[in-house]
């Protein structure tokens, strides 16, 4: 059976691990790396409201390439780890996390696809679930499926069907909760982010347009 096939990107939000339990899921580990899209971005929560952590990556031309063959840019590891330190140092869990996740952010893979993958079995651990096999080779028409568009239709369900989790900053800033990393949901819950992922619908997955 073929299942939603699921782009790389770090900690994800929460639709994208409701959208993961679908039967037949599979990770897009071979799409070519698309620039300027969340492939190397998150949405965190901060106390002035949501922020967006881009995850630089070094230039290469305009030759395609997958994830996998992109490297990421060290040298501001540490603007980028001080950047969810500020934005998460009040959750409940920030302080039993930190040194799994400082170390993942300062000293983690080389590359784009190795850092998601790393980021995903993090979370995937936190939230009790496994995460989808990889896929590589044909099956799925890439040139007609468009993950932003279903990555739109799936945070338009969570919306609607999915309940917000306690927050540090609720009664300060309006957030978008379904677009924040699922980060912020472990981080504020903990074990507990588990009862927050629910497999979406059959009748939710489109086919590619």
């Amino acid at each position: 059976m073929i299942g939603p096939l699921l782009p790389l990107r770090p900690f994800p939000p929460l639709h994208w691990w409701c959208a993961s339990l679908a039967p037949g899921a599979r990770l897009d580990v071979g799409e070519h790396y698309p620039k300027r899209t969340f492939r190397n971005r998150m949405v965190l929560a901060t106390a002035n409201g949501a922020a967006q952590l881009t995850i630089p990556v070094e230039r290469r031309g305009g030759v395609p390439r997958s994830q996998a063959e992109t490297r990421l840019v060290r040298a501001d590891a540490e603007k980028r780890w001080r950047a969810v330190r500020t934005a998460y140092g009040a959750a409940p869990f920030f302080e039993e996390m930190a040194p799994e996740l400082g170390a993942l952010f300062l000293e983690g893979p080389a590359t784009l696809g190795e850092w998601n993958v790393a980021t995903l079995a993090w979370a995937a651990e936190w939230l009790g679930v496994g995460l989808p096999a990889p896929h590589e080779g044909a099956g799925f028409n890439r040139s007609a499926f468009s993950h932003e568009a279903q990555d739109r239709h799936w945070q338009s369900w969570a919306d609607q069907a999915l309940r917000p989790w306690p927050h540090v900053w609720a009664d300060r800033v309006d957030l978008k909760w379904s677009s924040l990393s699922v980060l912020d949901l472990v981080l504020h819950c903990g074990p507990a982010s588990a009862a927050w992922v629910s497999p979406i619908p059959q009748s939710e997955f489109r086919r590619p347009e």
